[in-house]
């Protein structure tokens, strides 16, 4: 039997069907490119699986941003599922463990009542805007132009439907733990109470848009640097222990570190696309002179919560976020609209 003849290693054709960011492809290049097939691509026969009005299964025309190839960008986190799964694990293996320690320790009984009474209303109703930002979320990734951008998106989208689900059971908790305690009140809050109807306002917004680029960067570079970042982090986060509770700090510190990683998304996805086309600037600085002043009359309405729970006034903790957040704007060389400091 005569072994085959190798052609000589100039003419051997190249199987790779990814051009990789840097000299050699990561792990998550080789998973994640080209999963979302399209005609620029290798879909050499074209969209054999139109609508009944004629769209493809995706369309340039589902955000007015523009790119040379869709493809080039890369999430900073260079996530993808497994390590993706891990890190979800890790972050609601410590919920768990600083739910069952403060049960087994008795240690809810320590709970300030002021904190009780914030965490059965306004605390439980922050999960209604999470679960809205899970659809908005879902709807983006859905229409996102390539599997590299609707990555972040996808797993961004299962976090707000983690975090929301934190909520209800840590107050599910609670119920347990107190006699009297109960999150009735928290849906009517989320539907009638003049503290939530502008974060309503904005997320039923969210919900209503079908320009995934829009959506991702509302979501990531303005309602979350200004909105969630004061009540996750300035509220949650630096308040839960000084009331006597020991696993609202554990929870928004998991949904503080999601928001830094999608942020960073966001960014890279931003700096991508001012280097694809100069002219989405007009786009990302229009949707910044429009849903600024929506967001921070939400960030305002809020400020009655603060009264009796933090140590730092309302004011002083705006300012930190507002000039966290431009900060962010100039280093994206965007035009954040005047929202005093």
């Amino acid at each position: 039997m005569h072994s085959a003849t190798l052609p000589p290693r100039s003419k051997v054709v190249s199987l790779r069907y990814l051009e990789p960011a840097k000299r050699r492809a990561t792990q998550y290049e080789e998973v994640t490119l080209h999963a979302q097939w399209d005609p620029q691509n290798f879909a050499t026969q074209g969209w054999f699986n139109r609508d009944e009005e004629g769209r493809p299964a995706w369309d340039a025309g589902s955000t007015v941003l523009k790119a040379r190839d869709w493809w080039a960008y890369r999430d900073p986190a260079e996530e993808w599922f497994r390590p993706y799964v891990a890190r979800q694990a890790a972050l609601g293996s410590a919920i768990t463990l600083a739910t069952e320690g403060a049960q087994q320790a008795e240690l809810f009984a320590d709970v300030t009542p002021p904190w009780r009474a914030f965490l059965a209303t306004h605390y439980a109703a922050y999960r209604f805007p999470e679960y809205g930002l899970f659809m908005a979320l879902s709807y983006a990734q859905r229409e996102a132009l390539s599997d590299v951008v609707a990555g972040p998106l996808l797993f961004q989208s299962l976090e707000k439907a983690r975090h929301a689900q934190d909520i209800a059971l840590y107050t599910m908790a609670l119920e347990d733990a107190l006699p009297g305690f109960s999150d009735a009140e928290c849906k009517a809050l989320w539907m009638d109470s003049p503290v939530w109807q502008p974060t309503r306002r904005v997320i039923e917004y969210l919900m209503a848009s079908r320009d995934w680029g829009e959506i991702n960067f509302v979501i990531n570079l303005i309602y979350e640097p200004l909105f969630a970042t004061l009540f996750n982090r300035e509220l949650l986060l630096r308040c839960a222990a000084r009331h006597g509770d020991s696993v609202a700090g554990v929870i928004a510190a998991g949904a503080e570190k999601d928001r830094t990683v999608r942020q960073s998304a966001a960014s890279a996805l931003v700096r991508f696309l001012l280097a694809q086309d100069a002219n989405n600037a007009l786009a990302f600085n229009a949707w910044l002179a429009h849903w600024t002043p929506l967001v921070m009359d939400a960030v305002q309405h809020i400020a009655p919560v603060f009264a009796t729970l933090s140590t730092q006034t309302f004011e002083s903790a705006r300012q930190v976020v507002v000039r966290d957040w431009r900060a962010l704007m100039l280093a994206l060389e965007l035009n954040a609209p005047e929202v005093g400091e």
